[in-house]
C-alpha cells in the first residue's frame, strides 16, 4: 500500500468513527439540550445540567455508557473541565466531534453550570485502569516515561504525572482514559483539528508520533490506575 493510500484510508476510519459517534449521540444530544434550564438546580446531589445533558454521553458517574469515543470524566481535575467547556462554548476546540457534539451541548450552560458540572465529575471514583494489550501497554511505557529522544518527544509524564494524574488546569488525567478515545484525540492533535493545546504542545508531540506509538501510548493510559497518593 503506498504512503498516500495509507493516508487515505486512516482519514477515512477517523472521520468513520467521528460520524459513527455523532449518530449515537444525535437524538440525546437534541433531547438534552432542549431540556437544559439557565438555573442550575438539584436533583438530589446531582446538578440539573448532569442529568439533563451530559449524562446521555458520560454517565450518571463519569462513566460513558455510550462507548469508546466519549471521554470517562470521573475524577477528572475540575478546572481542566471548566476550561474544555469554555472552549468548546467559545468554538475555541474545534475538532469534529466538538462540532458536532459538544459545541450545542455546552452551549446553553452558563459559567455557573460549567462549574457545577465540572466539581461533580471530578468528585466522581475514576474508572479503573484495564490492561487491554501488555505489549501495546509495555511499548507505550517506554513513550510515557522516557520520550523518544530521535523524534525529540518529550514524556508524556513530565506534564501528565508518573502515574497519569496530570496537573490542573492544563494537564487532564489520562490514567484508565479509554484506549480508543485517547487514539482520537491524539489524531486530532496530529492533523490540527484539535488546536485549544496549551502552547501546540500536543500539536508538536502527535505530529512526531507514528500510528503504532499513537496506539501504543493509549494502550498504556487505559491500564493506569492512577495513585491518589500522589
Amino acid at each position: 500500500m503506498t504512503e498516500c493510500a495509507a493516508a487515505t484510508v486512516h482519514d477515512n476510519k477517523l472521520a468513520a468513527a467521528t460520524a459513527s459517534s455523532t449518530t449515537v449521540v444525535t437524538a440525546a444530544a437534541h433531547s438534552a439540550a432542549s431540556a437544559q434550564t439557565t438555573a442550575d438546580t438539584q436533583t438530589g446531589n446531582i446538578p440539573q445540567s448532569v442529568s439533563s445533558t451530559c449524562m446521555a454521553c458520560h454517565g450518571m458517574t463519569g462513566i460513558s455508557p455510550q462507548g469508546a469515543m466519549f471521554p470517562d470524566l470521573a475524577g477528572q481535575w475540575a478546572p481542566y473541565l471548566v476550561k474544555q467547556l469554555d472552549n468548546f462554548r467559545s468554538h475555541t476546540r474545534a475538532d469534529p466531534m466538538a462540532k458536532a457534539i459538544m459545541w450545542g451541548m455546552a452551549a446553553s450552560l452558563t459559567p455557573a453550570q460549567v462549574q457545577h458540572v465540572a466539581d461533580y465529575y471530578s468528585k466522581q471514583v475514576p474508572a479503573k485502569g484495564k490492561m487491554i494489550n501488555p505489549k501495546l501497554a509495555a511499548a507505550g511505557k517506554k513513550i510515557f516515561e522516557g520520550g523518544i529522544s530521535t523524534t525529540h518527544v518529550p514524556a508524556c509524564m513530565a506534564c501528565h504525572g508518573p502515574t497519569g494524574l496530570g496537573d490542573p488546569p492544563l494537564f487532564p488525567r489520562l490514567a484508565g482514559q479509554r484506549q480508543a478515545y485517547v487514539v482520537l484525540q491524539l489524531n486530532y492533535f496530529k492533523k490540527g483539528l484539535r488546536t485549544n493545546d496549551p502552547h501546540a504542545i500536543m500539536r508538536y508531540v502527535a505530529s512526531r508520533l507514528s500510528e503504532a506509538q499513537i496506539t501504543e501510548l493509549a494502550s498504556y493510559v487505559r491500564s493506569l490506575p492512577g495513585d491518589s497518593n500522589e
